[in-house]
């Protein structure tokens, strides 16, 4: 079990991990305290970077998942494919909820049609800022060279 606590403090998040070993190994819990950059937040969470880890940390709901950078393009590729439309067209009980799964990712997101809007629009402009980012990297890194 991983336990995650942290603060955002000018737009970097500082958080301490604290991961429970088993029982079997007489290994106290161990600290580490990193910095994470905010690459884009909504009203409805936020999407970090960890440089150090390679990773990118989902907080969404009051929920944190900790993806790795191919998982969380799934878990975009996922919920960009489902049909907001119609889904809101059709009136049977099943439509009201979606489950999105994606290998890599150890949650299982049970979302209603405004979560998913919402959840929708943090992991598109994340997505956008990470893509954004990329580009500005290759046109300046000549430069730099």
């Amino acid at each position: 079990m991983v336990f995650l606590f942290g603060l955002v403090l000018n737009r970097l998040y500082i958080c301490s991990v604290q991961q429970e070993l088993p029982r079997n190994k007489p290994v106290p819990m161990t600290h580490i305290c990193t910095q994470f950059t905010e690459i884009y937040a909504t009203t409805a969470g936020a999407v970090y970077q960890c440089n150090r880890q390679n990773r990118l940390v989902l907080n969404f709901a009051g929920q944190v998942s900790v993806l790795k950078v191919d998982a969380f393009l799934r878990l975009v590729k996922a919920v960009h494919a489902i049909d907001l439309e119609s889904m809101a067209e059709r009136t049977d009980r099943a439509s009201d909820l979606e489950i999105v799964s994606v290998c890599g990712c150890d949650r299982c997101f049970v979302l209603t049609m405004p979560e998913l809007y919402a959840f929708k629009e943090l992991l598109a402009g994340a997505k956008f800022s990470l893509h954004l980012n990329s580009m500005l990297h290759e046109c300046l890194n000549p430069l730099f060279v």
